[in-house]
């Protein structure tokens, strides 16, 4: 029992090169859907780069070859479980974006609003009361009005 187990696990470690690549390219289409999303997948792609830098560090000395490949599988498989995260926080970072734009743009356009119907009343209240104490003569110069067109 033992030991079909240890060969279970033996043969499921063992995976080739081209199975390794063809899971990180797996992967990295993932994390290319979580950018879509608006994540910030910095972090995550350098570790993908990470693993494919040791993925081709076996073309030239395959030593350690199960050991290298495990590692890289590990840390791919690690981006891989971090992408349903990254996705689900490039979409609240993305509402919250366009929540503030959509706030900033509502306030924008109500002050605008509010300075385009309140600036002739203050602007005439202010001037009201700063000229409260004029007081206004008609002073005669041509000689009787004649010049005056109101009076008919």
């Amino acid at each position: 029992m033992l030991s079909i187990m240890l060969f279970l696990i033996s043969g499921a470690t063992c995976e080739t090169e081209e199975e390794v690549i063809s899971l990180l390219r797996d992967v990295y289409s993932k994390l290319v859907e979580a950018e879509r999303a608006g994540a910030d997948v910095g972090n995550a792609s350098q570790q993908l780069n990470k693993a494919l830098t040791l993925i081709k560090s076996l073309e030239g000395d395959p030593t350690n070859r199960e050991e290298v490949l495990q590692q890289a599988i590990s840390i791919i498989r690690e981006v891989d479980s971090r992408i349903p995260a990254l996705i689900e926080e490039g979409r609240r970072v993305t509402f919250y974006k366009n929540l503030y734009n959509g706030l900033l743009i509502a306030f924008i356009v109500s002050l605008i609003v509010l300075v385009y119907v309140l600036t002739p009343r203050i602007f005439w209240s202010l001037w009201i009361r700063a000229r409260k104490h004029w007081i206004i003569k008609i002073v005669d110069t041509d000689g009787g009005g004649q010049s005056d067109r109101r009076r008919g």
